[in-house]
């Protein structure tokens, strides 16, 4: 085994300690719940495919389709879930108000197209319920 001397010309001492980092001042340290992370604006591309790629049709197809003002803790699963909610008790509060009658002459088709967005939205919720039984009884073993 080689040793290494003090002073060989792979080794060299002429630095010192810059700082000290203390650890436990730092508070905690944790990161997020996943449920509750923010979800990245864009995909991670290579640093260096960033650099020497010129940009495509392609590119500037998705750059044109791309939604301009996201709210980005939609993407977050619990608030998605609290807003597919609210979304759905709101439609079910202005059914009533879309019965046919003297007022609302075309009662008859906003009633049906509030009724399948319900249907449709009640669906969505009931699935995504069915989704987290099974993902919790697949982390319970």
């Amino acid at each position: 085994m080689n040793k290494i001397a003090p002073g060989s010309q792979n080794l060299l001492f002429d630095r010192g300690i810059e700082s000290i980092v203390y650890a436990r001042d730092q508070g905690d340290m944790s990161l997020p719940e996943r449920a509750h992370a923010a979800v990245p604006e864009e995909g991670v591309r290579a640093q260096l495919a960033e650099l020497l790629e010129l940009p495509s049709l392609d590119d500037k197809i998705e750059l044109a389709i791309r939604p301009r003002d996201i709210d980005r803790n939609l993407l977050v699963p619990v608030k998605f879930r609290s807003a597919l909610d609210a979304t759905l008790q709101r439609l079910k509060d202005a059914a009533p108000s879309a019965a046919p009658g003297q007022d609302n002459p075309e009662g008859t088709e906003n009633l049906r197209t509030l009724n399948r967005a319900i249907r449709l939205l009640s669906e969505e919720a009931n699935l995504r319920d069915l989704l987290q039984m099974y993902r919790s009884a697949l982390y319970q073993g």
